[in-house]
């Protein structure tokens, strides 16, 4: 094995001193640590080492090349793990006042339970399992928990420790629960796991304040620490990481000297993306100046596209393998639309978000009205309310509900267009227009050809995403759920089924599209590609307010500090994940830079102008369908910038090229918002008449 000078020092690190290694994207950390515990198990009894993974895949990775090696007695574990032996030692040793149960999954079950109670503050049971899981991570306790901006999660924490008890009859432990009960178990019987003389931890930038203090418990006065990691790829505050703690690691473990080494070659990319790495990140002020230096087999590139399926296709017909390709977005807003695209071209991909176009309020919006357009079946109120309901209908619930209940068993449109029964129940007269005008629009989307086609129609005629705000909790619930719909739409006019089997077809849908794995692009979360490298990686939708996020994750803390649990810099944290999607590639990065409001990292990568405005496509031309006006929603927000512009008197081709959009699309758009207007203010006008 050769070594570079770098590597050779972190071997060679004395036996006692911490050491702390901070290592650059792809510059062999991994093999540098199993050359450590090598050299470690010359010298030491290895059953005294104990190696820290990240997670499971990664531990059993690192396991097998120590087999491979021959080297024995070392136990590599993970922290949860490392928490569950803790727990299991105390229980054998009858230290535990509760039977210990592995309850593996089930926080999401417990939070699903939880959130019946609180479904009209919190958006979903996801967020009571995050802040959970944040608080845990942070050693706060329900009774100490504290959120200003959504107390009612600290009441769902103290609901679901309930829950998790049984009310204090039992020890159920799920992976959020194993470091955490180990810690209040240590803090009472330390050391418990024996002696254990060096410990060596891997991707130490991403551990959290129960993590440190588990191992702070577990060692002795002349225990020795290698703590190896990059602060400038730290991505999960979110979850109760830190990277404070690899800045503070000779303050935090004080009983041995620490020495710091680098690895800063990487084998993996090229100078060219090396380059743009290092100027991205050298924007964030809370960071340890290492600048990467790009060691790989090809000088690398990075370019622009418009066209993320079309820069798929054309590397696999140049002779690269799908599972060469990576397609990493941000976060849910970019990836929705992402997906759509590629599983309308019929593209593998290997990916668990498809669920981010199958499910939420804006695919169950879309679903819900092809599916009234095609069935004349008995419909209860809570379904036919979710599509009826939109601000500028004004029609009466409980009058509805009269209706519903007389004619429901014959179907929505039936319902609809009975104007007699509408007045029977007292409907305004605006509201009888405007469901007659429903009941005609579902009818005519009925007898579209293809789902897409219907879906075209309903957004010529309807303001979806007023009706998705009509009912927000947020403002990111609202663009999530435009998002959704938007996302539905594209991936029904590509598949081209009919109306009636929109549900099917997306209930049904292979991301994978027939193909193996190994014939599927990867496609997901930066946060889920760590620790992964491909040959290509695309990164869409490079927006401001999408990358970076345009909102943060609620403030969650304690009773001492109620307004938040010392975050970093948020758009220091959001360049982090950046850095972390682009440094993924070996050979080129493809940058989706759209032409309003790009993201402001783009401009960091210190790229020459060209490789930035040079498409590396054919540009596409949004054409709507035959027959038809605008084909995608439009979020409030592009709403409100069209109307204040025209009112302006702007040049409606500026703004269109601002907006990313036609100036026919704006064009049709101002006139759908000007005619749901008048049509609002008419129906408004008779309401009050009759009032």
């Amino acid at each position: 094995m050769h070594w570079t000078a770098e590597q050779q020092a972190i071997l060679a690190h004395p036996l006692d001193a911490h050491a702390l290694v901070h290592a650059a994207p792809g510059a062999g950390k991994t093999t540098t640590l199993v050359g450590r515990v090598a050299r470690l198990a010359e010298r030491v009894d290895g059953e005294r080492v104990r190696v820290v993974m990240f997670n499971k895949a990664i531990q059993e990775t690192f396991t097998a090349r120590l087999d491979a090696a021959g080297i024995t007695g070392v136990k590599v574990t993970t922290f949860d793990a490392l928490g569950l032996e803790v727990l299991g030692r105390a229980e054998r040793r009858g230290l535990l006042t509760r039977p210990l149960e592995v309850a593996a999954h089930r926080t999401r079950e417990w939070a699903q339970l939880v959130h019946r109670r609180f479904a009209r503050k919190i958006e979903s049971p996801d967020d009571i399992a995050a802040a959970v899981g944040f608080w845990k991570a942070h050693l706060v306790t329900p009774n100490r928990a504290a959120c200003e901006d959504a107390p009612e999660l600290v009441e769902a924490y103290q609901a679901l420790e309930d829950l998790r008890t049984r009310g204090g009859q039992a020890l159920q432990v799920d992976f959020p629960d194993m470091v955490y009960t180990a810690v209040a178990v240590l803090r009472r019987y330390p050391r418990l796991l024996g002696p254990i003389d060096h410990l060596l931890v891997d991707e130490f930038q991403d551990v959290n304040p129960a993590r440190v203090e588990l191992l702070r418990l577990l060692m002795h006065e002349q225990t020795t620490l290698m703590a190896v990691g990059d602060a400038d790829q730290a991505i999960y505050e979110f979850s109760g990481a830190h990277p404070r703690f690899f800045h503070d690691f000779a303050a935090t473990f004080t009983h041995r000297p620490t020495r710091t080494y680098p690895l800063s070659h990487s084998f993996r990319f090229g100078p060219t993306i090396a380059a743009a790495a290092r100027s991205l990140i050298a924007h964030n002020d809370e960071r340890f100046p290492i600048d990467v230096v790009g060691r790989g087999a090809q000088p690398g590139k990075l370019e622009r596209t418009d066209d993320v399926p079309g820069t798929i296709e054309r590397l696999l017909a140049a002779g690269y393998r799908a599972d060469d390709i990576a397609v990493l977005y941000r976060g849910r807003l970019q990836g929705t639309s992402v997906l759509a695209e590629l599983a309308a071209r019929r593209i593998g991909m290997e990916t668990d978000d498809l669920d981010f176009v199958r499910k939420g309020r804006g695919p169950e919006l879309a679903l819900a009205y092809l599916r009234f357009a095609t069935s004349d079946a008995p419909v209860a109120f809570d379904d036919a309310w979710a599509v009826v309901f939109a601000p500028d209908r004004y029609i009466r619930k409980e009058a509805f509900a009269n209706q519903i209940r007389r004619l429901g068993a014959k179907g929505l449109r039936v319902v609809l267009g009975n104007t007699r029964a509408a007045r029977e129940a007292d409907q305004p007269r605006g509201a009888i227009e405007a469901m007659s005008e429903l009941a005609d629009l579902l009818a005519r989307m009925g007898k579209c050809r293809t789902a897409g086609g219907a879906l075209d129609l309903l957004v010529a005629e309807t303001d979806i995403p007023a009706q998705l705000a009509g009912r927000k909790r947020s403002e990111a619930e609202a663009e999530q759920a435009v998002a959704g719909f938007e996302a539905v739409h594209t991936l029904l006019r590509g598949l081209k089924v009919g109306p009636a089997e929109a549900a099917q077809a997306l209930a049904e849908l292979d991301p994978r599209a027939g193909r193996p794995p190994e014939q599927c692009v990867w496609v997901s979360t930066i946060h889920k590609a760590k620790g992964k490298e491909w040959r290509a990686v695309l990164l869409p939708r490079l927006t401001e307010g999408l990358c970076p996020a345009g909102r943060q994750d609620l403030a969650l803390g304690t009773v001492d500090a109620p307004a938040g649990v010392d975050p970093s810099d948020p758009l220091e944290q959001e360049r982090r994940i950046f850095y972390v999607g682009l440094t993924r590639a070996s050979e080129c990065v493809y940058l989706e830079v759209t032409p309003h409001a790009p993201s402001r990292f783009v401009a960091e990568l210190g790229l020459a102008r060209p490789a930035l405005v040079a498409p590396a496509s054919k540009p596409r031309v949004r054409k709507p369908a035959a027959g038809e006006g605008k084909t995608t929603a439009w979020r409030p927000n592009e709403d409100a910038a069209v109307t204040a512009a025209r009112d302006a008197g702007e040049d409606l081709d500026e703004l269109a090229e601002r907006l990313g959009r036609s100036r026919r699309a704006v064009e049709a758009r101002l006139e759908l918002l000007d005619a749901l207007r008048q049509r609002a203010e008419a129906r408004r006008r008779r309401r009050e008449e009759e009032e």
